[in-house]
């Protein structure tokens, strides 16, 4: 996806007369894979800017080292909340929304159960601990209150007493965060209560398979409802995926720092990260490269919305609105899709 991208740029003129290269390397699972590659980048390839990181945690153990280096990047994966705010001097950008945006996409879904209340178990990690503080501001912005809090030991094999303290008031809407895994042996801990309540869930707990779980028939399995990125932006009529998961964020980090390098005329990366938040919003719109380009030619701003048409990044380089999918679980005990929502951040 990236390599034709890169093909529609070079084939309109490139950068400032010259065709961009592109190298790949592989991130690995792990930082030290990842700083390896980067090591690589800056000196065997001496690359300008960066289509990644793509996890959360390698973007936060590599960011450093890329922006000391003054390397752009723009990430089309990493949703962590942490991210917003690490300092990137304007380094790192990012085209997958957040967990910022998630977050405000579940308490959506809480208001409109017509329930004013919520308990929340988060994994009591810098992840759940961050992912928290965005749900607590998202429910308080929803005028619902959370009842009780529960920060959950993600090692633990036994989540019983916390499963039957979530769903002591069948009344209350229970906003589970975590992992496929300490999250979803939490959420399965729920369905052998077999309580009523409704629970809200992360998008990592769209990986869990619950067909295990003798409770698969309980109400409250028909009453989960997530909040997932819409990864496979762009769908044909039946909802098939028209682009491969997160092309469209790959396609769209290509195009806004080719964009920011062609308006800034500069190929640095502090002078060009500058202007991809700027292309990317309050000009004329345009959704493809050479549209924006044309536009460029013409000496106006551009507005670029991406294949989505629904891209803005804010200043601090985060996706402002994004579009998310809603999923519950089927009697197979396996995530299905249910609708889509657009979320607009918060002020």
């Amino acid at each position: 996806v990236a390599t034709n991208a890169v093909e529609i740029v070079n084939a309109s003129g490139g950068i400032l007369g010259r065709d961009i290269e592109l190298v790949v390397r592989d991130e690995g699972s792990d930082s030290a894979t990842a700083l390896a590659a980067i090591d690589d980048f800056i000196s065997e390839d001496r690359i300008d800017a960066l289509i990644g990181p793509m996890s959360s945690p390698i973007a936060l153990a590599v960011l450093p080292l890329l922006v000391e280096n003054k390397i752009g990047s723009c990430s089309p994966t990493a949703t962590a909340v942490s991210l917003a705010s690490f300092p990137d001097d304007g380094l790192f950008v990012r085209t997958t929304p957040s967990d910022i945006l998630a977050s405000e996409a579940m308490a959506q879904l809480i208001e409109q159960t017509g329930v004013v209340e919520s308990l929340v178990a988060y994994p009591d990690d810098p992840y759940g601990r961050a992912f928290v503080a965005e749900i607590r501001r998202s429910l308080a912005v929803q005028g619902i209150a959370i009842v009780n809090e529960v920060a959950y030991d993600t090692d633990s094999s036994d989540y019983t007493p916390i499963a039957k303290e979530l769903t002591a008031d069948p009344n209350s809407v229970i906003t589970l965060i975590g992992d496929s895994e300490s999250g979803g042996r939490l959420l399965n801990s729920l369905l052998d209560t077999k309580s009523a309540n409704k629970i809200i869930v992360n998008d990592a707990l769209s990986q869990v398979d619950l067909s295990s779980n003798t409770n698969i028939d309980s109400e409250m399995r028909q009453s989960i409802v997530g909040v997932a990125v819409d990864a496979f932006a762009g769908t044909d009529a039946d909802n098939n995926a028209l682009l491969p998961p997160f092309a469209a964020a790959v396609v769209d980090c290509v195009n806004l720092i080719a964009l920011a390098a062609i308006v800034s005329e500069s190929d640095i990366a502090e002078e060009f990260m500058a202007q991809v938040p700027v292309v990317s919003r309050g000009g004329s719109g345009c959704n493809l490269f050479e549209e924006c380009l044309a536009l460029i030619k013409q000496s106006l701003n551009i507005d670029y919305n991406g294949v989505t048409g629904l891209l803005d990044l804010d200043p601090n380089g985060d996706p402002s609105r994004a579009q998310f999918v809603t999923f519950g679980f089927d009697d197979q005990g396996r995530s299905e899709f249910q609708a889509r929502i657009i979320v607009i951040a918060s002020p």
